[in-house]
């Protein structure tokens, strides 16, 4: 008997740490178990095609919202090509509607609900020998014309008894994102999210984690990202992970959910010494609004959260991401833009700005009609809007979306919008994008595919339009902004520029001049006059992008690049 173990991950980057988890839950000699993983950009016919080819004789699909529907497509066409194949689905899309699903998709066969590592290896083992399912709790499943649910099994106590989902083809994972858990549960009850459907949190050993992560740095893998929900819920367990983390020395990087109320002091400066570009926190704020946290079931400190944020940003050390979620109950569009503000105040690296997803066994969707939701039917079910918030005000939302990330978390503007932000829309990041967004849709740009240069010239425009005032400082932020974080030999269309007729001369004679190499440029004293020549570019300023004043006459600047680096590594004020 031939076992595969397929999904669609959302990006080629992205792996499986469900098939890993049932791969090596499964083994036996009885079958041969195989895993294939694909991405949902690819087109089903090409997947299914690949599947058929594998001749295998059940078929075990990982199913989650960004998935079921191509996978769905797939189960459906292949039942038609090979009906004696088994087919059998679990994942967290599948396991609140099972009974539903199985109604409505008569290819499907067996549904695996909630923690699959027992429940699909009992499911095999049954399956090989021709035994009936109705001794197998956690499953869904048709037999005679109709549909049938176990009871629902018990949650695995004792998580080492899993076997650890990483032993082999680690090759294949060096350049890919590889998930990672330490526990499984959360100890919070937000009504939005899967984890509060199972009370309590479970832990795999110390011991057993260390020997996983020993592994995988070992191999070299690039980034490992923890899927425990918080992954600081207890304070004493995660500090000894990090610091095993921090010992191994490796060449990995890790990105960890936490909960910035919960760290106290001692780990807070603990934190400060850890080495740096070795941890990502990922930190969900969702909303600052009092009265949507509680209606969400969540707790928070405000001031102890941004008071706790500040201090892991000013170690410098850490990479922090910050969640918001627009659509929650009782906030408002105008609300949502003091959450939006409150964040972005912060200056984190990254903010994340998401949608409310009301998924299938959430409190949240439960609670729809109380508080007006519309949402989408099919995957994955985005709010649409509720009693506070209108459609049209979620896509303006939806607009301000992309501008943030082209905008801020890209950083190639960095100058040029904190500018924009701090004096003339006095500290008001929300009223910006939210300007920004409107002179998009007018100028239709929302809907055209745009090269970096383009976005440069995009602000520029806006800021001749709306801050004429301001567009001698603001021409001299985005031309420094576009040099520093773009390797090039010319401003983008629009931006003006102070450069003398000579300029080239003028930079020659700074490379010839072996002092100023050695001075300045020490790293490229190796180099002839014109490989130097290639790593720089100078550009001559009327306005101090630094300092913030006026120069008496333009002053020229000298942006060094590192080979193959798009953003330079040293700016040189001459």
């Amino acid at each position: 008997m031939k076992v595969l173990l397929c999904t669609l991950n959302a990006k080629y980057i992205h792996s499986s740490l469900a098939l890993a988890y049932l791969k090596e839950s499964c083994r036996s000699d009885a079958w041969e178990i195989i895993l294939s993983e694909y991405t949902i950009n690819e087109k089903t016919q090409d997947i299914m095609s690949a599947i058929f080819l594998e001749k295998a004789d059940i078929i075990c699909f990982s199913c989650y919202i960004w998935n079921i529907e191509a996978i769905l497509e797939i189960c459906n066409d292949y039942k038609k090509v090979s009906p004696d194949t088994v087919i059998i689905l679990g994942g967290p899309e599948v396991s609140f509607n099972a009974r539903q699903l199985l109604a409505e998709n008569e290819a499907v066969d067996i549904i695996v609900r909630g923690e699959g590592e027992y429940c699909l290896n009992k499911v095999l083992e049954h399956l090989s020998s021709n035994r009936a399912l109705t001794a197998i709790k956690g499953i869904s499943y048709r037999e005679n014309g109709s549909v049938l649910e176990n009871e629902d099994p018990e949650l695995i106590a004792d998580l080492d008894l899993i076997p650890p989902p990483y032993k082999e083809n680690m090759e294949q994972l060096k350049n890919k994102l590889v998930y990672y858990e330490t526990s499984r549960g959360c100890p919070f009850n937000c009504a939005y999210c899967l984890s509060s459907t199972i009370k309590g949190v479970r832990f795999f050993s110390l011991p057993r984690v260390k020997r996983d992560l020993r592994y995988l740095i070992e191999q070299g893998i690039k980034k490992i990202k923890f899927v425990d929900r918080t992954f600081n819920c207890n304070e004493k367990r995660s500090k000894e992970i990090m610091q095993f983390i921090i010992g191994q020395q490796g060449t990995s990087r890790f990105h960890f959910e936490i909960c910035a109320d919960l760290l106290s002091p001692e780990m807070l400066d603990f934190l400060a010494q850890v080495p740096p570009d070795l941890f990502d926190f990922e930190i969900g704020i969702q909303s600052t609004c009092n009265e949507t946290l509680r209606a969400v079931n969540r707790k928070s400190d405000w001031s102890k959260l941004r008071n706790n944020i500040l201090q892991l940003l000013s170690a410098g050390n850490i990479h922090i991401h910050l969640d918001l979620i627009a659509g929650l109950p009782e906030e408002s569009y105008e609300r949502f833009g003091r959450s939006f503000n409150d964040v972005y105040e912060l200056n984190p690296h990254v903010i994340q700005l998401g949608f409310l997803k009301m998924l299938k066994g959430s409190n949240v969707r439960s609670l729809s009609a109380k508080y007006g939701y519309k949402f989408q039917e099919k995957p994955p079910y985005q709010v649409l809007s509720h009693d506070c918030l209108s459609y049209e005000e979620i896509i303006k939302l939806g607009h301000i979306e992309d501008l943030l990330d082209r905008y801020f978390n890209s950083k190639n503007m960095e100058n040029s919008i904190a500018y924009i932000i701090n004096r003339i829309y006095s500290g008001n990041a929300f009223k910006f994008y939210e300007s920004l967004a409107s002179y998009w849709e007018e100028k239709e740009l929302f809907s055209i595919g745009h090269k970096r240069e383009t976005e440069y010239r995009i602000i520029n425009d806006y800021s001749k339009a709306f801050h004429s005032e301001h567009q001698t400082e603001l021409n001299e932020l985005l031309k420094y902004d576009y040099f520093l974080n773009n390797k090039s030999y010319q401003a983008p269309a629009g931006i003006v520029s102070h450069n003398p007729e000579k300029i080239n001369e003028i930079l020659y004679a700074c490379l010839k001049d072996e002092n100023f190499v050695s001075e300045r440029l020490p790293f490229l004293l190796s180099r002839t006059v014109r490989e130097i020549r290639r790593q720089v570019h100078l550009e001559y300023f009327s306005y101090d992008p630094i300092e913030h004043g006026y120069f008496n006459r333009p002053r020229p600047f000298l942006f060094v690049y590192d080979n193959g680096q798009k953003k330079a590594r040293q700016v040189i004020s001459l």
